[in-house]
């Protein structure tokens, strides 16, 4: 019985874990970028304010209203159910006003989720149709099931947090971009309503240096690497920057560029990433690992490593890769949470309580509210049922799913125990 209800708490705390790793070290402050004014055409700003989006949501909720669309007359117009490709574009540059060195993910973040979108080119800018590269979807765990249909094209497929409202009109009003790179804070780009026939420029986005970071954005090793085996990693991203890009091609550009520089941790990383937009989820790892082991300071192969491992519930390669990158990015609690998670399921409760408890002393701790479970669990664990009741109660009430399995069991036990006279009832408020 007890092994069914660890399962389902696992099965509910990885569902959880898209959430939590949108809140983590690539995440916004919820705030906006401050050049990104979120240009659409029409009469779509995305910095039209509280009145825009009241205007959206009194559309939503009454869609045969004329007066609400932004764009005129269309919601009788025969044609408004067609899906046509809308495309976005911008630019992300860091706080001293130049493009990232490296290649920097462009995700649109809505209720929680996280659903990749495209890559920045070397002058750091990016453009693509919305919902439109589903290959985007596999180099991130956390979406993983999430993103639905196959692109604006799909003749009427849904796509998450993108509704139609006339023909060629779509309303993104409930999303933000976010630019994603190791060692970087990303500021929230807010996006609007568009045309598919407009010249949609969102702006820029701003990304900021970690504070704490004790990890390397840029391998150092890149500078050591040989003309051929630069030029051949060149080759390689820029393959991979391509709307539609050849990833055995990619890929191979890649190898010959470790064959010339064993050590060439970035070739490695890029590698990984590519065969993880193939789907060779093995190969992937195989080369990830590599540019670990070949550099141990540098912050790119380590995410997608955590995603594979929180993926398969590889608790002790989660553990060591998740203790290894907070010794560089001690700042990524998201990551803490991740470890906390597969210390509790290696058996190392003592590891687990440490890393809650430094969690919950951070200013994002609130974030985390699993973190009370795993708590009580531990408490649990040492037969101490009060401490482990506390902890408990305290996850049932900021917890967002009321409804789930893992809730209802949780209830169940605290219920029985009560019976049992192992712990008092709850204080009367």
């Amino acid at each position: 019985m007890r092994g069914s209800v660890v399962a389902r708490w696992v099965a509910c705390l990885l569902m959880a874990t898209v959430t939590v790793w949108a809140q983590g070290q690539g995440g916004g402050t919820g705030g906006s970028s401050s050049s990104g004014t979120g240009r659409g055409s029409g009469s779509g700003q995305s910095s039209g304010g509280q009145s825009q989006q009241n205007r959206s949501q009194e559309t939503f909720n009454n869609p045969s209203s004329q007066r609400n669309d932004p764009f005129g007359n269309q919601q009788s117009d025969p044609f408004a159910n067609q899906m046509r490709p809308l495309y976005l574009s911008g630019k992300v540059v860091t706080d001293d006003g130049i493009p990232p060195s490296e290649p920097v993910v462009i995700k649109r973040y809505c209720n929680g989720n996280g659903y990749p979108e495209d890559y920045t080119d070397s002058k750091g800018r990016f453009s693509f149709q919305v919902g439109g590269d589903l290959s985007l979807m596999t180099t991130d765990a956390s979406v993983a099931g999430n993103r639905v249909g196959s692109g604006l094209m799909g003749g009427g497929m849904n796509i998450p947090c993108v509704r139609q409202i006339g023909i060629g009109r779509y309303d993104l009003t409930t999303s933000v971009l976010r630019a994603e790179l190791p060692g970087y804070r990303s500021d929230d780009l807010q996006l609007g309503m568009y045309s598919a026939m407009g010249n949609n420029d969102v702006g820029v986005i701003v990304m900021h240096r970690l504070d704490g970071l004790r990890g390397d954005v840029v391998s150092a090793l890149t500078l050591q690497a040989p003309k051929p085996a630069l030029k051949a990693y060149e080759s390689g991203l820029r393959e991979m920057r391509k709307a539609k890009p050849n990833l055995k091609k990619a890929t191979a550009q890649f190898d010959k560029a470790v064959k010339a520089y064993p050590q060439f941790a970035a070739a490695w990383a890029s590698m990984g990433e590519a065969k993880l937009r193939a789907k060779d989820e093995r190969g992937a790892w195989d080369a990830l690992q590599k540019a670990v082991e070949n550099d141990p300071k540098y912050l790119k192969p380590y995410e997608p490593l955590i995603q594979m491992a929180t993926a398969k519930q590889d608790w002790e390669s989660l553990d060591s890769l998740g203790g290894a990158y907070l010794e560089i990015n001690p700042n990524a609690t998201n990551v803490r949470f991740l470890t906390a998670v597969a210390a509790l399921n290696s058996g190392k409760a003592e590891r687990a309580e440490e890393m809650v408890l430094s969690i919950q002393a951070r200013e994002d701790g609130a974030k985390y509210p699993q973190t009370n479970q795993i708590m009580g669990m531990i408490h649990e664990k040492r037969a101490d049922f009060e401490k482990a009741a506390g902890f408990y109660r305290s996850f049932l009430k900021t917890t967002m799913q009321p409804e789930s399995g893992n809730v209802k069991d949780l209830q169940r036990k605290l219920h029985e125990w009560q019976m049992l006279g192992v712990i008092a009832g709850e204080p009367t408020p």
